[in-house]
């Protein structure tokens, strides 16, 4: 019972937090946990009271492996090490897994315990909208919803040349099942991340592309047209004004002598 007691706070004091997403494996490692030896036995436990899997070494050859409760769920790979198979959410996945040395009746804690939190399923994909945006020669201010399936938050943000400030403050919104719906800015950009421990989505939209496309000055202003005239008809052009000029003043000439 004191063994027990010893390995328990052992483990509790290393524990390892895990999540998993739904359907995935998860691999735990012994270790190293030496199995090299006849008579030394090797056990995979479930919240410190649950064998899970027994392997029986053998000096020169493969454990012999005995597999007891969950055995659909459990694989062993790498010699040692535990492989939970297609992970679900379900109470009997979440615990902690830690895995023994027994040689004799000598009982050794090996390797990291793990608790498998829980799975998760993967985030759904996030919406950015740009819901106004007014935009002057000095300030873009501009106000933008990220948004999923089930929730969504808004946020404002004034924009200098320089500087891109959130007036109300990183926004965030946390589902029940844990998910987190967060808007903030980063280098240059507006940014709509949804996340959870095993997955995440985002929707990035740069700030400098929001506020010229949504310029709400519908004055075009003066156009600056350039006109470009090839070199011939320019030469043409002087060549016909010099005989025109010549030929006025040659009649000249003649009407003055009438």
């Amino acid at each position: 019972v004191m063994l027990n007691h010893l390995q328990l706070l052992t483990c509790v004091s290393a524990l390892t937090p895990v999540f998993v997403q739904t359907g995935n494996d998860l691999l735990l490692d012994a270790n190293g946990a030496d199995c090299s030896e006849d008579s030394v036995l090797i056990f995979w436990r479930f919240n410190e009271k649950d064998n899970l899997v027994r392997l029986m070494c053998h000096k020169g050859r493969e454990p012999t492996v005995n597999k007891f409760k969950y055995p659909e769920r459990t694989e062993i790979t790498e010699k040692t090490s535990l492989k939970l198979k297609n992970c679900q959410i379900d109470p009997s996945f979440s615990g902690v897994y830690s895995a023994i040395r027994s040689l004799g009746e000598e009982e050794v804690f090996v390797g990291l315990c793990w608790t498998v939190i829980s799975s998760s399923d993967p985030v759904s994909p996030a919406h950015l909208k740009v819901d106004s945006v007014f935009n002057s020669s000095d300030v873009c201010n501009l106000t933008v919803t990220c948004s999923t399936d089930h929730s969504s938050v808004s946020s404002s943000f004034t924009c200098g040349k320089e500087t891109c400030k959130q007036d109300n403050g990183q926004q965030t919104d946390t589902s029940q099942q844990g998910n987190l719906l967060q808007i903030h800015v980063s280098n240059e950009s507006v940014i709509c991340n949804h996340s959870n421990q095993v997955s995440w989505a985002n929707s990035t939209k740069r700030i400098e592309f929001i506020c010229h496309q949504n310029d709400g000055n519908t004055n075009p202003g003066p156009l600056n047209i350039r006109v470009i005239i090839p070199v011939p008809v320019i030469v043409i052009i002087v060549v016909g004004a010099i005989v025109v000029l010549f030929v006025w003043r040659k009649r000249r000439k003649s009407y003055s002598f009438l």
